[in-house]
C-alpha cells in the first residue's frame, strides 16, 4: 500500500500497488528497495506537511497521515527484511540493507517524535 496522492488537509489515497512476490532476482530485490525509497519519500513529504501545520486546525490530521506514511515504510522495509531472511543468499543481503534502509527509517521516526513533542510543549 501507498499514497498515491494527497494535498495539504486532505485524506491520504491508498492503492494497492502490487502483489507481494518473493524476493528470488536482483531485479525484485532492486523493485521492493525503490517502492522503500518511494514510501520514504512521501513519509518526508508528509512530516513536511506537519511542520507546515504546527499552529493550525489541520495538525492533527496532517500529523495522523505522516504517522500512516512512517509507518508504511516500516512495513515495507520489515517485509523486505523478512523475506530476506528465508534464504541464505538473502541473509547476506539483508545485513547490508539494514545498514543503509534502517538509520533512513529510524531518522523518519525520530523526525516524527520530535514534532510530536514540539507540539506537546507548546499546548
Amino acid at each position: 500500500m501507498s499514497i498515491t496522492s494527497r494535498t495539504m488537509s486532505s485524506k491520504p489515497c491508498f492503492s494497492w500497488e502490487e502483489k507481494r512476490v518473493d524476493v528470488t532476482t536482483p531485479e525484485e530485490f532492486q523493485r521492493r528497495l525503490n517502492r522503500i525509497k518511494r514510501l520514504s519519500e512521501e513519509a518526508q513529504s508528509c512530516i513536511q506537511d506537519v511542520r507546515e501545520s504546527l499552529e493550525t486546525d489541520h495538525f492533527e490530521e496532517e500529523l495522523q497521515c505522516a504517522e500512516m506514511a512512517v509507518g508504511n515504510a516500516g512495513i515495507a522495509y520489515s517485509e523486505l527484511l523478512e523475506e530476506l531472511a528465508l534464504t541464505n543468499e538473502g541473509v547476506q543481503l539483508l545485513n547490508e540493507v539494514r545498514k543503509v534502509v534502517a538509520p533512513a527509517i529510524e531518522s523518519l521516526r525520530e523526525e516524527l517524535r520530535h514534532i510530536g513533542k514540539l507540539k506537546s510543549k507548546e499546548g
